[in-house]
């Protein structure tokens, strides 16, 4: 048996500082969006129960919504065990499909020195949000269309309409993309790397890209914007 399969049977599954640092990225804009100074009459969380927890411990987060009080809070990865994003006094997190919030595959840990949280269950985030009726429209409402265009991609959209869109938002405001293997392409967007690699040779010939060792250079992002679009 191979030296890196499990107890299982399975081959571990390795992710390269890379893929990791782009997974971190995306979790981080999906957990502790929401801060205290984001709703009207903040007092309202000075009367939730709160918990000091000593360095390291896990928080647990199972149907409650929680408020970083003092110290910090830590996101940790659960199964790759990586630093997802570090949460400040003030910041939200936990179970809350009410509050368009959830911790994925991830676990809280209290920081280096500690950390004391409010916690906040169903019923004191119904009278939460009745208070903050328009936040559900201004903050919740393009997260919810930003997660249905990504549920949109990954079922119905082609390969090249996918990676275009994955180039474009990693470029941002640039033309380079660099330090991404294909492998790591497909690994985000959960193909095979043989299909990453025809897909990008085929935006080679057509002119949309140029690709080199580590890096690819996007030469016409309006045509690709349109790609991605399909």
């Amino acid at each position: 048996m191979s030296k890196r399969a499990n107890r299982s049977g399975r081959r571990k599954h390795l992710l390269t500082q890379r893929l990791k640092s782009l997974a971190a990225s995306t979790l981080a804009q999906k957990i502790g969006y929401l801060r205290v100074d984001d709703f009207f009459g903040s007092n309202f969380f000075d009367t939730l129960p709160t918990q000091t927890f000593s360095p390291h411990r896990i928080i647990r987060c199972k149907e409650q919504l929680l408020v970083v009080k003092r110290g910090l809070v830590e996101i940790w990865h659960t199964q790759h065990d990586y630093l997802v994003k570090k949460l400040t006094i003030g910041t939200l997190f936990g179970e809350m499909p009410l509050l368009g919030q959830t911790m994925l595959i991830t676990r809280a840990i209290s920081g280096e020195a500690g950390a004391t949280v409010a916690f906040m269950d169903l019923d004191a985030a119904r009278k939460l949000l009745e208070a903050n009726s328009l936040l559900a429209v201004e903050v919740l409402g393009p997260r919810l269309a930003q997660s249905d265009e990504q549920l949109y991609r990954a079922l119905f959209q082609t390969a090249d309409s996918r990676i275009a869109a994955l180039l474009l938002e990693i470029a941002g405001r640039g033309t380079t993309v660099e330090g991404l293997t294909q492998g790591e392409i497909g690994e985000t967007l959960g193909m095979y790397r043989e299909t990453v690699a025809n897909t990008l040779n085929a935006m080679k010939m057509d002119r949309l890209i140029e690709v080199s060792r580590m890096k690819i250079t996007l030469l016409d992002k309006h045509a690709l914007q349109e790609l991605s679009e399909l």
